[in-house]
């Protein structure tokens, strides 16, 4: 009768201790999803030595995005995927005077392009819209 009292209470303290490994291992990643997501607000986007462009600032602001840029950019392009964007695609738009701004949704994640005066396109940038 011991032995299978023992056993009750071996299978017993298993099935508690899975379940606080469990618990804490859920509520770990509760909290890593919605702890903030910090991220820079300078950036340096090149493509090559040749381009100049650099996205110096992102700010969002009452539901806008905004790009403050130097060098040679004449447009950007922002999208909620990462693939990069064709020539002739729709998300692009001029920049002027290194200032660009765009609406944007809270709690997504963006994806940002430039373009300079000769056609090259820099490496994605992401962003999240808080």
């Amino acid at each position: 009768m011991k032995n299978k009292k023992r056993n009750n209470n071996s299978a017993t303290t298993f099935i508690i201790v899975t379940g606080i490994i469990v618990l804490v291992v859920f509520t770990s990643i509760s909290t890593l999803n919605l702890l903030p997501n910090y991220e820079s607000n300078s950036y340096y986007v090149k493509v090559n030595e040749e381009m100049e462009a650099q996205i110096e600032s992102i700010n969002i602001e009452n539901g806008k995005l905004i790009l403050t840029t130097s060098g040679n950019p004449t447009h950007y392009c922002v999208k909620s995927t990462r693939s990069m964007p064709s020539e002739n695609n729709i998300c692009w738009h001029e920049i002027k005077d290194n200032k660009a701004s765009i609406s944007v949704f809270q709690y997504k994640k963006y994806y940002i392009w430039i373009k300079d005066k000769d056609g090259n396109v820099s490496n994605y940038l992401s962003v999240n819209a808080k």
